[in-house]
């Protein structure tokens, strides 16, 4: 996503709002003069201090747009992001991948929440930098990387495998499912390995977004190890 406008406040404080202005000017963005009135209808009860970006809405990719087969000499992380409906978990899933450096992340365009504002929000500005790929049916998707030499990791509560038994330094793609529902059964046949986090609370699972932060994180361990 671009900045297309730039909100400013009357009688914003000219020293604050200089370097924006000089900013906007090198690269052609549209400052407006508003309101506060304007501001708060814009952007709710956020606390925008007098300024407000206008972003083009997140580019959205189709998933035959992804760079395959594989000849990376790195190997490819995805994480395919299965039935998560809170846009702020899914917000935070993106902001993972992002952080850690996975190569883009899949969702469903029928079962996912859609990329919106609070999503992108929520991702804390991931969502313009992660690549975002829609599939209309994950399970084909699976399919598809498999054939292009991608594993597929699933996370899964009852998994007899470990987080700590799964291999991350090959292309892979791993599979968050929902908290309420888990990855759905056809989705989880086509995983190579699936695999559960250590915990030693009695609270069931974590949350979708965080447990995304958790597999990522080791895969980046393992990964600067090899």
């Amino acid at each position: 996503g671009t900045i297309q406008k730039i909100y400013i406040q009357h009688g914003s404080q000219p020293g604050k709002v200089s370097q924006i202005y000089s900013i906007a000017r090198k690269n052609s963005i549209a400052i407006v003069n508003a309101d506060p009135g304007k501001l708060r209808q814009m952007v709710g009860d956020v606390n925008h201090q007098g300024i407000v970006a206008l972003i083009a809405p997140v580019q959205v990719f189709d998933l035959l747009e992804l760079d395959l087969p594989v000849t990376a000499v790195a190997p490819m992380c995805l994480v395919i992001a299965d039935r998560i409906q809170d846009p702020h978990n899914m917000g935070a899933i993106i902001r993972s991948a992002e952080i850690f450096g996975a190569n883009g992340v899949i969702f469903s365009t029928r079962e996912n929440v859609p990329i919106t504002e609070v999503v992108v929000k929520a991702s804390a500005g991931a969502a313009l930098h992660c690549p975002l790929y829609r599939a209309d049916n994950l399970v084909k998707a699976a399919q598809w990387l498999k054939e292009n030499n991608v594993w597929i990791y699933g996370t899964a509560v009852d998994a007899g495998d470990t987080l700590w038994d799964v291999d991350f330094r090959r292309h892979c793609a791993i599979v968050v499912g929902s908290e309420e529902k888990g990855i759905r059964t056809l989705l989880e046949k086509q995983c190579d390995q699936t695999f559960r986090i250590p915990q030693i609370g009695k609270t069931q699972s974590l949350n979708a977004s965080v447990a995304a932060g958790v597999v990522l994180a080791e895969m980046v361990r393992q990964r600067s190890q090899s």
